[in-house]
């Protein structure tokens, strides 16, 4: 008996499963007709509008060339001066062109007439636009331009007419093809409805046999989440392997580098190993940003700030990629701001890990020009943390890159804005390696305490500003190397037409108290003096460069140079500059020009 009641038990409930069920899929049904019905009534509701639209613009384009052609008839001398009259509507006239050249009205009349439409009002437009020229001279009282202004409108009223009796064609076959589309989504429809109802009893079906093991599939998912738990577990290992695995290989290949780089070597082998050594450092970096996401996502990686020398920190970052931006003729700066302390106590493994990763991302996106890294000081206040023995105070580093590239989209920057690490998880303008890259900076920075900034517009260069905090040692610990400075206000003249570097190379000479004037379009600026000159890159320099040259070294003015062409020339007595361009590279050439010139004017005061 007992047995009897649990069967029927079961069987209640079996039925009570089967029934709920059907109810869910007849609901599930219904939201899809419904679905269906509001999605097709929408898209026909909009189609309807963009249609009359069409046909309403066309039409008042048509009203507005005979309202503007009987405005220009009935002009007499009276009228003078227009005071913008005419110009008023002839910018009507050229509304109702844009209006049906864009948007989704611009886009429906293109399908007409196989573009034969949209071309008539692309010559329209252009028509119009030859007509501002009188219409300026008309608006300053100059009524002589009125005829041959009138015969022209009359001459576009004719092809507005034909373009509104293709729009009228191209409408009505528009209506038809709607019609058809509709006729067609209609009986996909009922095909829909006919495979829903056979799913229908298909699920019935499958749903009582399925009720008996639905018991066996419990213990099952619960087996598979304890294996899900395991394979994260094992993929964290994975990873780890990996970079063991691919580390060996990459320290394989830098070791045969070095050992090639030796005296004795040739050239070709020399830079070829050079290759190879900048392949390995880039390959490890790839490595360890996959590493470091890792360690991020577990919450295992932990900072470990030292107290280092900025500038070689900074100038190293830069340099594994010095024979790669030669290679795409890129022009590398670095700014470190004077006002910085030289030792700074910092995680300098994860600060370079984040300048390498926003340079490679720069170089990958910049076919020409110039890349800067400036490092400056914050606007922004230190946290409020405890300090560490020997620190005397925390500050903010402003770690600022900025490119001459493609630059970013804008829905591309939108969604960076809203998840930074969203290009590492689907594909799009930016490559994966990219999407990486910004998706380490965005979770180190976050890890450091800072803040990560960015600013871009299509085909004009990109710019990220990243803000971390760090500490300033006590005074001794703080021996600092000492600057080169000019003893007196020393002034150059710096020719260069990028002029983002120009401002980057200024900044660097005013640490050593130079005033620069810039020249950007390439002239030399002959009949003014100055202590220093700078050639870089100019449109102006096969013309004009020999003679200024000449007079310069005349007048002992010393020429730093990174054109190709004066770099090149042995018979120019020129100072050579090579990128990336940094304060270490300037500080000795300055200091040795201008300490030899000092003692040259010395011993003539002497004398």
């Amino acid at each position: 008996m007992r047995l009897f009641k649990e069967s029927a038990w079961q069987s209640k409930f079996k039925q009570s499963v089967l029934y709920g069920f059907i109810a869910f899929i007849i609901t599930i049904s219904i939201a899809v007709f419904g679905i269906i019905t509001y999605t097709s009534d929408s898209s026909k509701d909009n189609s309807r509008r963009i249609f009359e639209s069409s046909l309403w613009n066309a039409l008042q384009l048509q009203v507005q060339s005979y309202r503007f052609l009987n405005y220009l008839i009935a002009l007499d001398e009276n009228d003078y001066p227009l005071n913008g009259n005419a110009f008023f509507e002839y910018d009507l006239l050229m509304s109702r062109v844009d209006l049906l050249r864009e948007g989704a009205v611009g886009s429906l009349i293109r399908t007409f007439e196989g573009g034969r439409t949209i071309r008539l009002l692309n010559i329209i437009n252009g028509e119009l636009e030859l007509l501002s020229f009188n219409l300026s001279k008309m608006e300053s009282g100059d009524a002589s331009y009125l005829p041959n202004l009138i015969d022209r409108v009359q001459r576009i009223e004719g092809q507005i007419n034909e373009f509104v009796t293709l729009v009228n064609k191209g409408s009505n076959e528009y209506i038809t093809t709607e019609h058809q589309i509709l006729q067609k989504n209609l009986n996909y429809i009922q095909l829909l409805s006919m495979a829903l109802l056979v799913c229908l009893l298909l699920f019935c079906f499958f749903t009582i046999k399925g009720l008996s093991e639905l018991r066996r599939v419990f213990r099952h998912n619960k087996n598979l989440t304890l294996g899900i738990q395991t394979i994260h577990e094992d993929k964290a290992k994975m990873l780890s392997f990996i970079n063991q695995e691919i580390r060996f290989p990459v320290n394989v290949i830098m070791g045969v580098a070095n050992t090639l780089n030796n005296p004795t070597s040739k050239n070709d082998t020399k830079a070829l190993s050079k290759h190879i050594e900048e392949s390995g450092h880039q390959l490890l970096h790839t490595i360890e940003m996959l590493s470091d996401l890792a360690l991020i996502d577990a919450k295992k990686l932990t900072l470990a700030p030292t107290t280092e020398y900025l500038p070689s920190i900074i100038e190293d970052c830069l340099t594994i990629f010095e024979s790669q931006m030669a290679r795409k003729g890129l022009q590398g700066v670095i700014y470190i701001d004077p006002l910085l302390p030289k030792l700074i106590h910092l995680d300098f493994i994860r600060t370079k890990e984040i300048i390498t990763a926003l340079l490679q991302n720069a170089i990958a996106h910049t076919p020409s020009g110039s890349i800067s890294l400036q490092i400056r000081p914050s606007a922004l206040s230190a946290p409020k943390i405890s300090l560490p023995t020997g620190m005397k105070e925390a500050s903010v580093l402003q770690i600022a890159l900025r490119d001459t590239g493609h630059g970013m989209p804008s829905d591309l920057q939108q969604n960076l804005r809203i998840n930074p690490a969203l290009p590492m998880q689907q594909e799009g303008p930016l490559p994966s390696k990219v999407g990486l890259s910004l998706a380490l900076c965005h979770k180190l920075v976050y890890l450091m305490q800072g803040e990560m900034h960015f600013s871009s517009a299509p085909q004009k260069g990109c710019e990220f500003w990243i803000d971390i905090p760090f500490y300033v040692p006590n005074a001794s610990l703080t021996a600092q190397k000492t600057t080169f400075c000019c003893p007196n206000k020393t002034h150059a003249l710096l020719i260069e037409t990028d002029a983002h570097l120009a401002k980057v190379i200024s900044l660097q000479l005013a640490t050593f108290n130079i005033d620069v004037t810039f020249s950007k379009d390439g002239s030399f600026q002959e009949h003014k003096d100055f202590d220093l000159v700078i050639i870089g890159n100019t449109p102006k320099f096969e013309r004009e460069a020999n003679d200024a040259i000449v007079q310069r070294q005349a007048k002992a003015c010393p020429i730093f140079s990174y054109h190709p062409q004066a770099i090149n020339t042995p018979e120019y007595s020129i100072i050579a500059l090579h990128f990336p361009l940094t304060q270490s590279q300037l500080e000795p050439l300055i200091a040795r020009v201008f300490t030899h010139q000092n003692r040259s004017s010395e011993a003539n005061n002497h004398d």
